[in-house]
């Protein structure tokens, strides 16, 4: 198997995919660490910072999904569709 060349896309791919991991791992930390008296220190009145969190995880995902496919990538869509019989028999 070749290695993808760093692109763009790839690049831009990748670092909303790590944003949106590390922003999922952040929400869960402060979740589960909210009730300390050191993060009660930091958390809002209004808006608590693991919905600050959980909210940029879900953009962070749904930004990455928008951008087109990083080249030599394809979705499991299109690889269950090129894998089918029905395909192999159109192309032979």
């Amino acid at each position: 198997m070749s290695a993808l060349k760093p692109t763009g896309t790839n690049v831009l791919y990748d670092a909303l995919y790590c944003i949106g991991v590390a922003m999922t791992l952040a929400c869960v930390a402060f979740i589960l660490a909210g009730n300390t008296e050191m993060l009660w220190r930091l958390e809002h009145a209004r808006i608590p910072l693991s919905w600050v969190f959980g909210g940029v995880a879900v953009l962070s995902f749904l930004a990455a999904e928008l951008c087109p496919l990083p080249s030599g990538r394809t979705s499991d869509a299109e690889q269950e569709y090129f894998a089918s019989p029905e395909y192999e028999a159109i192309e032979s």
